[in-house]
Parts: structure tokens; sequence; C-alpha cells
């Protein structure tokens, strides 16, 4: 149900798969926190651009399996932490090093990657929930 002056996609509908999306969402996380910590492969790939990218993807993921505002934004807060963690943890390695720069890759990806909320992902998700539901269902 929308409320008035709310949008349809700022409704509190869950997803019919929600707990899938979120237990995904969640070995998402590890595999970054996994891939973080290990010895940094030379990639070719500029640092900042792969934190800022990783971050917007993970946003992202949150933000169109989000059920409302609220819950949005706590995502967008306990993302920019989880990654001020990693950099944290990455400075106990050894061999990985903490940069502010890090951070604010990070931070910049999670804030772009929040926006996906307010796009045609959100409603097209609830689509695909709702057809995958029914089909898993028989």
């Amino acid at each position: 149900m929308t409320l008035p002056g709310q949008s349809p996609v700022a409704t509190t509908q869950s997803l019919r798969l929600a707990r899938a999306w979120y237990a995904l969402g969640a070995l998402i996380l590890i595999v970054v926190a996994v891939l973080s910590l290990m010895p940094a492969p030379d990639t070719g790939v500029n640092d900042k651009l792969a934190h800022l990218l990783t971050y917007f993807l993970l946003a992202g993921w949150f933000a169109v399996i989000a059920r409302d505002r609220a819950v949005l934004g706590w995502s967008l807060l306990c993302l920019v932490g989880y990654g001020m963690l990693i950099e944290l943890l990455q400075a106990q390695t050894g061999y990985r090093y903490a940069e502010w720069g890090d951070v604010v890759a990070n931070a910049s990806g999670c804030a772009g990657g929040t926006l996906l909320y307010f796009t045609p992902l959100k409603p097209a998700l609830r689509l695909f929930d709702g057809w995958l539901a029914a089909r898993l269902r028989g």
C-alpha cells in the first residue's frame, strides 16, 4: 500500500524471498571481507575506482532489497561502517594498509549505490521476487 505523498518504490511491502536476498547479501559481504584482507594482487585497476565500484554494488544490492527508507538509511550507515572496519583490519595484516582515500571511495560508492533505491531496479526486483517465489513454491 502506498501512503499519500509516498512514491510506489517507498512502500513497506516486503519481498517474498527477503531472507534469501539478505542471506545472499551477507555472503557478498563475507566475500568482500575475505578478498579485502588477502594480499592485494596487482590487477592494473585503479585502487580507488575498485573501492568505489565495490561499495556502489554493495550499497546498491541492499538498497534495492530495502523495504523502506529507514532500512535504506541504516544500510547506508552500516556499509560505511563496514568499509571503515575493513580498512582498520587491513592495517592489522602487515601486508595491507589503511588509507583515508579508501574510506572516502567506499563512502562515496555507498552513497551512489544507495540511490538505486529510487530507480526502476527496485520495482523490477519486486516483480522478479514474486515470479521466483511462485516458481519455487510450485
